[in-house]
């Protein structure tokens, strides 16, 4: 049963709530934490939603998204920390630890398959096909009142994690709640064409130039793209720009799985971050979770610390090998 009386407890007891999710966040995380942010203050509740890698081009047009913060000061403590949409460990929160790690109560709310429950309260359960399911469930189990804004930023979560409802993690249940929050005043029309149509002109200069350097392998099983540094300085973009190519890779007629590997920089030193999308049989969690991530049955993601052209042979040589075995069934 989910945890809806101890979520309940937690948030009648504290004042302060650090939100965070997980790394190179999208629609699925940034929607359902800005509605969870918007809830916890409709209650007089200090709440402060953190991504140090701040808000995607396709979510700037969420309310409140201006409110995000990369980051808290040093110190600084929060009562409860809510850590949605990812497993909760270091490695995968999009923020500092310490806040987390330092506050009184700990909650975890995620769907994916390879999270395991490691703070006080934790709801995992990999049946529902977004998190932002979740956060809808709790809202109404809460008696919350879920405005229009808090309704689009769930719906994005749910159209994110769902192709648009196209996926066939797309529930009687999710489409309920998708109906729900468009008589709240969600827009449905404007939440597909912010999450998967529209791209800045940058986006498709880049999208151009991976498209260009795609590669295929086994025959015409795997499709990848590498797109350097060189690549994004000279399209004038960055990371969020290549958000989508692994989709158009997958969508090639004869493809089983879709790798687009980018190569990046920050203070920690040169890491490649990679997406996968794949059938579910290939299972793209187990994948990534070699490597350090994990996801969906359909689309997982991961981060290698590294240079990146021996980061790009190992993957794909392995993704070469992953194309040849028996993987474990998805679990109903």
């Amino acid at each position: 049963m989910p945890p809806f009386n101890a979520i309940r407890a937690a948030i009648a007891r504290h004042k302060s709530f650090y939100i965070t999710t997980h790394v190179g966040p999208d629609g699925d995380a940034t929607g359902p934490a800005l509605a969870l942010k918007i809830a916890l203050e409709s209650l007089g509740k200090r709440a402060v939603y953190v991504s140090r890698d701040g808000v995607p081009g396709s979510s700037r047009f969420l309310s409140r998204c201006d409110e995000v913060e990369l980051d808290v000061a040093v110190g600084e403590r929060f009562d409860c920390a809510f850590v949605l949409d990812c497993d909760g460990t270091p490695g995968r929160v999009a923020s500092r630890y310490d806040p987390i790690e330092t506050a009184s109560e700990r909650i975890l709310i995620d769907h994916h398959r390879t999270s395991q429950p490691i703070f006080e309260v934790n709801w995992l359960d990999p049946l529902k096909p977004a998190t932002a399911q979740m956060i809808y469930e709790l809202l109404v189990a809460l008696e919350m009142p879920i405005s229009s804004e808090m309704a689009t930023g769930i719906l994005t979560g749910l159209s994110c994690d769902t192709g648009h409802f196209r996926f066939s993690n797309t529930t009687p249940d999710c489409l309920r709640a998708a109906a729900h929050l468009v008589e709240l005043g969600a827009d449905i029309s404007l939440v597909a064409f912010k999450q998967f149509d529209e791209r800045s002109f940058g986006s498709n200069k880049l999208l151009g130039v991976a498209m260009t350097k795609s590669q295929s392998e086994h025959d015409g099983e795997l499709i990848y793209t590498a797109i350097s540094s060189k690549d994004f300085q000279s399209q004038g973009t960055g990371d969020e720009s290549s958000e989508n190519i692994v989709n158009f890779l997958r969508n090639v007629r004869g493809a089983r799985m879709a790798i687009c590997l980018r190569e990046r920089r920050d203070e920690t030193g040169p890491h490649a971050r990679i997406s996968v999308r794949s059938e579910e049989s290939l299972r793209a969690d187990l994948f990534c979770n070699e490597f350090g991530g994990g996801g969906h049955a359909a689309a997982a993601g991961c981060r290698q610390s590294g240079e990146f052209l021996p980061i790009v042979t190992k993957v794909i040589r392995r993704a070469n090998q992953w194309l040849d075995e028996e993987h474990p069934a998805v679990a109903n």
